[in-house]
């Protein structure tokens, strides 16, 4: 009886998956993810515009890109 127990108890326990342990994080190929950032303030009569400048990088492809100044504020790990 112990053995048919013990039996059951390994067969259940190997039919378990693990599979949201080894599933891998999939890539958005369509996402250049922001991994530097650079402010500055240009002064524009009594008023300050503040712009930025972006380092992006593809992690499918591993292009890296830097924007043109703009006045959009995104977030190293954002995509663009």
């Amino acid at each position: 009886m112990k053995k048919l127990l013990l039996l059951v108890v390994f067969t259940t326990l190997i039919s378990c998956s693990k599979d949201e342990l080894t599933q891998e994080t999939s890539l958005d190929c369509d996402c250049d993810r922001v991994v530097e950032k650079l402010s500055f303030n240009i002064p524009n009569g009594n008023a300050i515009t503040t712009v930025h400048k972006y380092t992006t990088i593809n992690d499918c492809t591993g292009i890296q890109r830097e924007s043109s100044l703009t006045t959009q504020v995104l977030s190293i790990g954002d995509c663009k």
